[in-house]
């Protein structure tokens, strides 16, 4: 078990304590662009809740923008019932991958460090 007065500075650390499922399953194809990717997964998202967009950084040393972006959001309330309503759905060159989280605030905490990218030496 993690403190809680430790700070996780990459994404990959941070999922793999706070999402429901820290590897789920990569689906491939779905969207042709980036731009197709927000417009659609803001279509499955909560049109009432806070809905945060991700680029890679220029620190990124691994994602570039227009390849490659995130989006935080709640599910839409009419889909199933989940523990893990929060959603951060990363996309890169069509391959999008979804973790689920509890609370918002991990979702989008992972998004900014997933923008920010983990640094060559520490992968």
């Amino acid at each position: 078990m993690i403190a809680h007065s430790i700070t996780l500075r990459n994404s990959i650390a941070h999922v793999e304590i706070t999402a429901a499922d820290p590897t789920p399953a990569m689906q491939s194809g779905l969207y042709d662009s980036v731009g197709q990717f927000f417009a659609v997964t803001g279509l499955h998202s909560d049109l009432d809740a806070r809905f945060e967009k991700f680029d890679p950084s220029p620190s990124n040393e691994w994602l570039r923008p227009g390849y490659a972006a995130a989006a935080a959001y709640r599910t839409d309330p009419t889909a199933p019932t989940t523990d893990h309503r929060y959603v951060l759905a990363t996309y890169v060159e069509g391959d999008v991958t979804r973790y689920r989280f509890t609370r918002f605030e991990d979702a989008t905490r992972a998004g900014r460090l997933w923008a920010a990218g983990t640094p060559a030496s520490a992968a």
